[in-house]
């Protein structure tokens, strides 16, 4: 038994086990950012559109991640946008739906600055990811990462999930132990896998579904694969839902895809069963074609198959979509696209 449980016994430092929106299973979309071509300043209107869309879709919303540029946010603009999102929620009678936001940075320090000040903006929860700048020099340091983590889940207002994803961190991939370790800490509400790790998360759900787990640590664990191409088996393996950038451009498909599983998991239905195998073969195409794409794609197909305007375009470095992305995309999302407008 890890000693981390000892941190935090009784509650976190926000009163997770009572907090006023709860974090629920199912479909979230890690939310891109519209900058302004002409300027690149963030265009607010848009992005207040796209958040109470979203919501009113039913995927939960994930800001500041990869798809959201975190890394071209000044901190100004971190803030702003945290506060407009909750505003365009709260004016739409969506005061429900919490926020997750990343702060995960270079250093446990500006971490807990950035999750202190997300909560200030209005932020429910933190996302944190590895800090890959130093990935030389920790990769391997098990030590290092873990008191990084732990210094974080120790000192911040609010809950966290770990988030593991080797791209976006120099390589640093981290295993089912040690995220099973830092989820006995009570502050440590999920994980988020954009690894494709399968039986990861497999082995993360099985240690935290279970009736002792739930005993020692009340709050709900979620285990989110970062990818909806292969919902049905996380779900399957106990995963509570996932976080997908495709969301962004069809939320309510995946949604549906979210909501057939379940009721094939709870009625061992064959019809309902045929039903989510059919969504999932779609929605894995479409999630295909979106990670092909990346950021630059994703926000093009938001302008281009949902509104002109509302995806925005990248900050550079990050370019624009070119037109093999747009081929890319015309062809792997014609299906999904047809789907979502039935719904």
């Amino acid at each position: 038994m890890s000693n981390y449980q000892d941190r935090n016994t009784t509650t976190s430092p926000s009163g997770t086990s009572t907090h006023p929106r709860p974090f629920t299973n199912g479909v979230y979309c890690p939310l891109t950012i519209p900058f302004k071509a002409e300027t690149e300043e963030i265009d607010f209107d848009a992005f207040q559109t796209q958040i109470v869309r979203l919501a009113k879709a039913r995927t939960g919303l994930v800001l500041h991640g990869t798809n959201g540029e975190a890394p071209h946010l000044s901190d100004v603009e971190r803030s702003a946008s945290i506060r407009a999102a909750r505003e365009a929620l709260d004016k739409n009678d969506l005061t429900h739906v919490p926020l997750l936001v990343g702060t995960g940075t270079g250093s446990a320090r500006e971490t807990i600055r950035l999750c202190k000040e997300a909560k200030e903006a209005g932020a429910d929860y933190a996302i944190v990811i590895a800090p890959g700048y130093f990935g030389f020099a920790i990769a391997r340091n098990r030590t290092a990462l873990k008191e990084f983590f732990l210094e974080v889940l120790d000192n911040s207002p609010i809950p966290v999930m770990i988030y593991n994803f080797p791209g976006a961190s120099s390589g640093i991939d981290l295993d089912s132990d040690f995220i099973i370790e830092l989820s006995e800490h009570q502050n440590c509400f999920g994980t988020k896998l954009t690894c494709a790790g399968v039986g990861k998360g497999y082995r993360v759900s099985a240690h935290t579904q279970t009736e002792a787990y739930k005993s020692r640590h009340p709050t709900p664990f979620h285990v989110l694969p970062g990818y909806a191409d292969y919902l049905f088996q996380a779900l399957l393996g106990r995963s509570t839902g996932c976080i997908t950038g495709t969301a962004n451009i069809v939320p309510k498909t995946i949604v549906k895809l979210y909501d057939t599983c379940m009721e094939y998991l709870q009625t061992n239905d064959p019809a309902k069963l045929q039903e989510a195998l059919a969504l999932q073969d779609m929605v894995a195409e479409a999630d295909w074609t979106i990670i092909k794409a990346g950021i630059s794609g994703t926000k093009y197909a938001i302008n281009e198959y949902v509104q002109p305007g509302l995806g925005g375009v990248p900050r550079r470095p990050l370019p624009l979509a070119d037109d093999a992305v747009k081929a890319i995309l015309a062809t792997g999302l014609k299906k999904v696209l047809e789907y979502e407008k039935t719904l």
